[in-house]
Parts: C-alpha cells; sequence; structure tokens
C-alpha cells in the first residue's frame, strides 16, 4: 500500500463514526507496546512518506487503521480512563507507533504522563510545535523530532531538543549535529535498505541486531535529553 492510498483509505473510513476501542494500545515485538494514530495528523516529508512503515504489512490492513482512527477519537475527547488503566501496569509506551500528534492532543499527553508517572512515554514527532509543548512539562514524557534531507531548510533553527534523522538512504550524509540521538537507516520489516553507511548512532534494531523488544534494551530513545548530553 502507497502512502497516498492509506490517506485514502483513512478518509473514507473518516465518513462513519469511529467505535471506541476496548484496548488503546498496540504491540509491536520492537518497541513493546505503542499508541498507533492515523497518517491523516501527519506532515511527511517527501523521504518519509515514501518509507512510510504504516503502509506495510498488518499496520496497514483494514482493521489496525479503523483501530488507528478510534484511538485518534479518544485521545482528542479526552475520555482517557482505559488509556491510563492499560499504561499504569507497563514499564514504557512508545508514542505515534504509527501517524503523528497534533497541538490538540498534547493534553491529553500531560495527563496521561501526570496518571502514570511509573511508565516512560517515548516516541517521535515531525511537528516541533508538538515536541514543544511536551518536552520537559513531566520527567517520564517526551518526543524526539524526526527530520531528513527532503525536509524543509531552517525547519529545526533555533530549535535545542533531541532530533531523530531519517530515513536515512545511502547517498544521504548524516548532519554534523549534537542534538541527533538516533539514526534511522531506512528500513522495512526490519531489513535495512543496501548500502546504507554505518552511523555511530544507528538504531540498533536496523542494524541487524535482535528486534524481540530491542527498544528496551537500548533505551536511548526513552531518555533523549540525557543522551543529548543535559542533566536531568
Amino acid at each position: 500500500m502507497s502512502y497516498r492510498r492509506r490517506l485514502s483509505a483513512e478518509r473514507r473510513l473518516l465518513r462513519s463514526p469511529p467505535a471506541k476501542p476496548l484496548i488503546v494500545l498496540s504491540s509491536n515485538h520492537k518497541t513493546g507496546t505503542s499508541i498507533n494514530l492515523p497518517v491523516i495528523n501527519c506532515k511527511p516529508t517527501r523521504r518519509c512518506a515514501a518509507a512510510c512503515y504504516a503502509c506495510v504489512g498488518p499496520i496497514s490492513w483494514g482493521n489496525s487503521i479503523r483501530k488507528a482512527l478510534a484511538v485518534d477519537a479518544v485521545l482528542r475527547s479526552g475520555e482517557l480512563e482505559g488509556l491510563i488503566w492499560e499504561c499504569r501496569r507497563l514499564r514504557d509506551v512508545r508514542l505515534n507507533g504509527s501517524g503523528d500528534m497534533t497541538l490538540e492532543h498534547v493534553p491529553a499527553l500531560l495527563e496521561l504522563a501526570q496518571e502514570c508517572p511509573g511508565t516512560v512515554l517515548w516516541g517521535f514527532t515531525r511537528r516541533r510545535q508538538v515536541a514543544e509543548a511536551v518536552n520537559g512539562k513531566r520527567r517520564n514524557l517526551s518526543l524526539i523530532v524526526s527530520f531528513d534531507t527532503t525536509s524543509p531548510a531552517g525547519e529545526l533553527d533555533g530549535y535545542d531538543g533531541p532530533l531523530a534523522f531519517g530515513p536515512r538512504r545511502p547517498r544521504d550524509r548524516v548532519p554534523d549535529d549534537r542534538r541527533i540521538v538516533t539514526v534511522f537507516p531506512e528500513h522495512r520489516i526490519g531489513h535495512t535498505m543496501r548500502g546504507v553507511p554505518f552511523h555511530p548512532k544507528d538504531c540498533p534494531a536496523t542494524r541487524g541486531a535482535q528486534r524481540l523488544m530491542a527498544c528496551a534494551r537500548c533505551r536511548r530513545c526513552w531518555r533523549p535529553f540525557l543522551a543529548m548530553g543535559h542533566k536531568l
């Protein structure tokens, strides 16, 4: 499925009200558990849309898309009781396992972090404004801003938060930027694109490491400000 087809499917399904999901979190053998959202929230770069992993495999199937739309409605409504109950039992939850968040989701994120102080809430966004709205507000909540070689010039000027570079293709040079805490070679279903040079900050799960619970072993993205060298 292409990004355009996934977007079209979401818009079609939006015509009927989404049912409230019995279970909000989704499972992933790399990240453990995640909150998956629709790509209709995204502002992708050309490279991001071309490599979108929400368009490949089970996460792109109709039932997964319906759930992503329903979860989005839950966060926007602020009806978080069920999600809080799920997250309190867990060590960590990845935000935006698919899709992205907008500023409208920020109140739900802050409440979730406050109600689940023992759970690390971590993830990625293409929206600098969303990261700036949540970073530093709760000790257990952080977002890393993703960018790539097709990102608009200057969009990260003056931003002092953690960054992720990728998807990275063979000819893409990783910028010499202290804010970068992780690099994602372009990959699909655990296989890195052939010819992408090694970088010390490569996500280990995309470089042949065992993918089962890989994020829990690495944890670099759990505490990205520490990875940047900041003291908390």
